[in-house]
């Protein structure tokens, strides 16, 4: 005989130095689509676009930088993060898009074996009106998959 009881989501901690062979296996671990062009996959994928999305993760993306993109220059260092395009052309706009529109990044960054999760980040206003450059400060190392974490950090900012 079938069971039909409906089973309890299981929840996980997501700390630093979690890792993921590939972008397409941290989107799923999320339950996102990574965003593809043709036969690229790109650095990121939004929970507002999920099949169900929720609205209350609407500013939160999964990124995940590679310090060695041939489009990129992306420096970590102590839980910061400074993005800039290699086409300096580009980088105003890029500026100016994240600083008129709130995001909040959960950061798996690029290493030999794959996707090592570096922390939850924002972009550092000040800074980056300083540098002229996106500068991404670390919010959060650690949080549960049901990212009710997310949920208050996004409450309090």
């Amino acid at each position: 005989m079938p069971n039909n009881k409906p089973t309890s989501p299981v929840f996980y901690d997501v700390v630093v130095g979690n890792s993921f062979s590939t972008i397409e296996d941290g989107c799923t671990a999320f339950g996102l689509k990574p965003v593809k062009r043709g036969c690229i996959t790109l650095a990121g994928a939004r929970f507002e676009n999920a099949p169900h999305p929720d609205p209350t993760l609407h500013d939160v993306t999964l990124w995940f930088p590679n310090t060695n993109s041939k489009h990129w220059d992306n420096v970590y260092n102590n839980g910061v993060i400074t993005e800039t395009p290699k086409d300096m052309t580009k980088n105003p706009a890029q500026v100016k898009k994240y600083t008129e529109n709130y995001e909040l990044r959960i950061t798996f960054l690029k290493n030999k074996k794959g996707y090592r999760f570096v922390g939850v980040y924002d972009l550092d206003i000040d800074e980056t009106d300083r540098k002229k450059k996106c500068v991404w400060k670390r919010r959060l190392d650690a949080f549960s998959s049901d990212l009710h974490e997310i949920r208050e950090l996004l409450t309090k900012l």
